[in-house]
């Protein structure tokens, strides 16, 4: 059997710490031969605390600096990119910082995809919230600028998986916090999309690997934990409101040349998206209103 060679990207942006931390948390794991942990030009002393990751690690752990923050897919295909010239692994975990798995969760993901010819990517199911929803269409689309609508179609999707009793079944879209890819598969996808900032990755990732004869499986026996975008909230400061903008950017995208929509469709998802932010400006209220 020939052995298979992994690497692990945990992008960073102002949050060094735990980053940090879950570089050396997993770096005795025999299941990843390589962190890249890659800091998005961040403004705080991010690069201090990847650097003590480093330090205490130094044969397994590597560090990208990003001249400038573009988003997650920029930053992603940076340390992705990096991984495969330098160590050319056949297998790459992403991950957040803001999330855990053990070892066993590791050696799964890679049976998983060792298994099937067309896995392209692969994920656990997440403790915390929910990680897979449909492939959109234009419908789905719309639906997803809606709160309430897209998370209890999420809630339904997961309670379906979760009682079917298959361990490994096909799924339209992973989130991005944590999976693992195909370095064949990414590369013959063309990688993430970098006309996006925030929100659509995966989504995108999800349509270039069903093109490319890909598919994404998740694992219902097997979990992680997430803290949900840790990240993100030191940003926007917890508003759902102020990183909708680049969720209606980036969907802009994924209409535009995706699904390629034409003016009234795309004039319909404007309209749709204007109600999405006032039911997030008031679900921002809401939120501050119970935590006083």
């Amino acid at each position: 059997m020939i052995a298979m060679s992994t690497a692990i990207i945990i992008l960073n942006y102002n949050d060094g710490e735990r980053t940090s931390k879950l570089a050396q948390r997993i770096a005795p794991y025999k299941t990843i031969d390589h962190i890249i942990l890659v800091d998005n030009d961040s403004a705080d002393d991010s690069l201090v605390k990847l650097e003590a990751a480093k330090e205490a690690f130094p044969e397994k752990t590597d560090i990208c600096r990003a001249k400038t923050n573009g988003g997650y897919a920029r930053g992603n295909n940076l340390g992705i990119r990096y991984a495969i010239d330098r160590y050319q692994p056949d297998h790459i975990f992403v991950a957040n910082p803001d999330v855990f798995f053990t070892e066993d969760v590791a050696a799964r993901m890679i049976e998983v995809m060792d298994g099937r010819e067309d896995c392209g990517l692969v994920a656990p199911v997440v403790k915390q919230g929910r990680n897979v929803w449909d492939l959109p269409g234009y419908a789905g689309i719309i639906e997803s600028l809606f709160l309430i609508s897209f998370n209890l179609r999420k809630r339904r999707i997961k309670k379906e998986l979760m009682s079917s009793g298959i361990s490994v079944c096909k799924a339209g879209v992973l989130e991005g916090s944590f999976f693992l890819l195909s370095r064949r598969a990414y590369e013959e996808a063309g990688g993430f999309d970098e006309r996006t900032f925030l929100y659509a990755e995966e989504t995108i990732m999800a349509r270039r690997l069903l093109d490319s004869g890909y598919s994404e499986y998740v694992i219902t026996d097997m979990t992680y934990d997430h803290l949900h975008s840790a990240s993100i909230r030191k940003r926007y400061a917890s508003s759902k409101a102020r990183a909708f903008h680049h969720f209606r950017d980036s969907f802009r995208i994924y209409n535009k040349y995706y699904l390629h929509t034409g003016p009234v469709r795309d004039m319909i998802f404007d309209i749709c998206w204007g109600l999405g932010y006032v039911e997030r400006v008031i679900y921002d209220w809401v939120m501050r209103l119970a935590h006083r």
